[in-house]
């Protein structure tokens, strides 16, 4: 599904276009390379294939693999696109670890399956990361530049990735914010209320346009006003809006 000059969305399954499991994940055409944001489950990996040839995106393109973070929804295919294309697989350094080892204690997979949000039978296949990224790296794919920002709060782990693109200045969130300035908190380890409030600043005076969270619906226009939203509110005393 093609949503602006250079990005897809090929998988989803909150909008039904892959596996129910499926976090979003979306497609940058960087002229001659392709570069993934997250990969979704892993689970009916050849959907989102298909979606990617639908779009007229040819899957041996895909060179560069962009993991929010560790969470099963979102890079339980990394192993599947890496073994198929060779694609370079890029993580948190903090997380790269349990994307290699797995384990699911550490993967939070325990209490994904407790609540409903995945099968019981689900297994995790681990992934070595090709490139362990801190706050503020840079990814580079012919003449287009991702930089990683990390936002803890979510998960330790947790990065968004800019790129300002000629239709505009692009966020894809991951869990870290939705649209309406909603967040990712989770009743487990690694998320953090306090993390939130300390590093979701990052976020602001990024003259966002297009805001493309891991789950539900996606923004074109005037992202920044929604993440201001989030930024806002935890400097509230209620609870901000949550994801779950």
């Amino acid at each position: 599904m093609k949503l602006t000059e250079h990005i897809y969305m090929v998988g989803s399954g909150n909008f039904g276009i892959s596996h129910d499991f499926d976090s979003s994940i979306y497609i940058v055409n960087c002229d001659s390379s392709l570069v993934m944001i997250d990969t979704g489950s892993g689970c009916g990996i050849d959907i989102t294939i298909k979606n990617m040839r639908k779009d007229g995106l040819n899957p041996k393109n895909l060179s560069h693999i962009l993991l929010t973070h560790y969470h099963v929804d979102h890079a339980g295919g990394a192993y599947k696109f890496k073994d198929l294309y060779g694609c370079k697989i890029y993580i948190s350094a903090i997380e790269s670890d349990v994307l290699r080892n797995g384990g699911e204690i550490p993967l939070k997979l325990d209490i994904a399956k407790r609540s409903g949000l995945c099968s019981q039978d689900y297994v995790f296949s681990g992934c070595d990361a090709s490139v362990r990224l801190k706050h503020n790296d840079s990814i580079s794919c012919n003449d287009f530049v991702f930089k990683a920002i990390n936002v803890p709060g979510h998960s330790k782990g947790s990065l968004c990735y800019f790129i300002n693109l000629p239709e505009g200045n692009v966020l894809f969130s991951g869990d870290v914010v939705f649209a309406e300035g909603v967040i990712g908190m989770l009743n487990c380890d690694g998320s953090s209320l306090s993390d939130y409030r300390k590093y979701i600043s990052r976020l602001s005076n990024l003259n966002i346009d297009m805001l493309f969270p891991g789950h539900f619906v996606f923004v074109l226009s005037n992202g920044q006003k929604h993440i201001n939203k989030a930024i806002e509110s935890l400097d509230l005393l209620g609870l901000p809006k949550n994801f779950i």
